[in-house]
């Protein structure tokens, strides 16, 4: 072989290392066309099983859907007339803090089911960008929508009228305002997730810390709470609506120990509001207390620390007003409440930081707005934890939320807009809908 030889074959090796070094993932379905504009401005139709490159820009035509499967197990399908560019897309499975993925929406809209970038080393390492705002992506599956028009006029697969309005989705109740360590939420379902500063909670979550850990949750009518290390902490009930007359809590203390501020539920109607640890409760008089097990609470004493106001420490064995200073705990023998009357010191200097530790603006957290068709980014979750970024401003958004952004603000919706709700028919884990423009039926489903 001659050296021009050897160069050409060289070259040639180098050249196919640096493609397998930048491709990203495959394709998965296509129905209609898929083009990628690659980083040096060449065209290429794909098909499925075709290569995707970093820096290659993503193009749907017309009543177009296609499936992009991400080495890290992400699945993201995108609509019609929709422009994705792969800006930046880093992985290796045994270098997780070198994990990157930006991508950046500039016409249509695409739903992702994320993989591992995000989930693992450092939860800001995936993020989608628009001119509008910034996605980052904290491990979900999620849909979003970039429209130029009012209505989104200007994508013509959302001129046709979908027979289901979508529905107020199920309620956030709290959030996850600090953590040190590690916090988890397991779902009356048996599932569990992860919790990150902002995360949502639900009602039936039971919150978890690990060992050395703590958090701080604010709730919707304006109580916290700070879970201490090794505590589990339920939030068995809780309906609160400002505007209306519903509001009733049932939180219970499972193991370890909280540091608690009382909201709005039970101000009016005590009743409305039950602190419960193993047979004891607390009756609530609008205060902060500490409350604390020796043990699980099913097997140990209930332990109440009243710091401002005063409580009811009940059991089968009897009631006893717990006043300012003072501390409570259920007799052993008797199953009586009782007086602490040597409060152990590490009570009294408890160095876990009170909820009300951190400023909050419940507006910015809790508040929601009429559904929007003004031109902007779109966002519906249906599983997971985005935050949406404009400036220095953010928006959390838990399951079943949607938020928007625009030039002036981010806003949280109440509903999503109708011509959002065509997004819950692309799936994806299976690709694209048999239909490119799918009709809910009554049902939900497609006919």
């Amino acid at each position: 072989m001659n050296k021009f030889s050897i160069l050409v074959a060289a070259m040639l090796l180098i050249a196919s290392g640096a493609a397998q070094a930048g491709e990203a993932g495959k394709v998965g379905y296509i129905s209609g066309t898929l083009v990628a504009q690659r980083a040096d401005g060449t065209l290429k139709v794909l098909a499925p099983k075709s290569e995707v490159l970093e820096g290659d820009m993503l193009i749907t035509a017309k009543d177009s859907y296609a499936q992009v499967q991400m080495n890290d197990g992400a699945k993201m399908t995108l609509r019609p007339h929709s422009n994705l560019k792969i800006e930046s897309f880093q992985f290796n499975k045994d270098a997780p803090q070198a994990d990157n993925a930006v991508l950046r929406l500039i016409k249509g809209g695409f739903r992702a089911l994320t993989g591992l970038i995000g989930k693992r080393g450092n939860p800001d390492a995936y993020s989608v960008r628009t001119t509008s705002a910034t996605i980052g992506i904290r491990g979900t599956d999620f849909s979003s929508r970039l429209c130029f028009t009012k209505d989104c006029r200007d994508d013509e697969t959302a001129a046709a009228k979908p027979v289901l309005k979508p529905q107020a989705a199920e309620q956030v109740v709290g959030r996850v305002m600090l953590i040190q360590g590690e916090l988890s939420a397991n779902e009356g379902s048996g599932k569990a997730r992860k919790l990150l500063v902002g995360a949502p909670v639900y009602e039936g979550d039971a919150l978890a810390t690990g060992k050395g850990s703590y958090a701080i949750v604010a709730f919707r009518d304006e109580s916290r709470v700070t879970l201490q290390a090794n505590t589990v902490f339920q939030v068995e009930q809780f309906k609160y609506d400002k505007a209306g007359a519903q509001e009733n809590a049932v939180l219970r203390l499972i193991k370890g120990g909280v540091r608690v501020i009382t909201g709005l539920i039970g101000r009016v109607n005590r009743d409305n509001y039950q602190f419960k640890m193993s047979t004891a409760t607390i009756g609530i008089r609008g205060t902060s207390f500490d409350a604390w097990c020796n043990g699980p609470c099913v097997d140990g004493a209930a332990n109440v620390y009243v710091r401002v106001g005063e409580v009811m420490l009940v059991s089968p064995g009897g009631s006893f007003l717990v006043a300012i200073g003072q501390a409570a705990t259920i007799a052993r023998d008797t199953g009586k409440p009782v007086q602490i009357l040597a409060i152990p010191p590490d009570v009294l200097d408890n160095k876990t930081p009170l909820p009300d530790s951190i400023p909050l603006d419940m507006k910015k957290l809790f508040d929601t707005e009429a559904e929007t068709g003004e031109p902007g980014l779109y966002v519906t979750v249906f599983e997971g934890h985005v935050i949406l970024v404009k400036g220095e401003e953010k928006l959390d958004l838990g399951r079943g939320e949607t938020g928007f952004a625009d030039r002036e603000a981010l806003r949280r919706l109440t509903v999503p807009p109708a011509f959002m709700s065509g997004d819950m028919q692309i799936s994806s884990e299976s690709g694209p809908p048999p239909n490119p423009n799918p009709i809910l039926s009554p049902g939900g489903c497609t006919p």
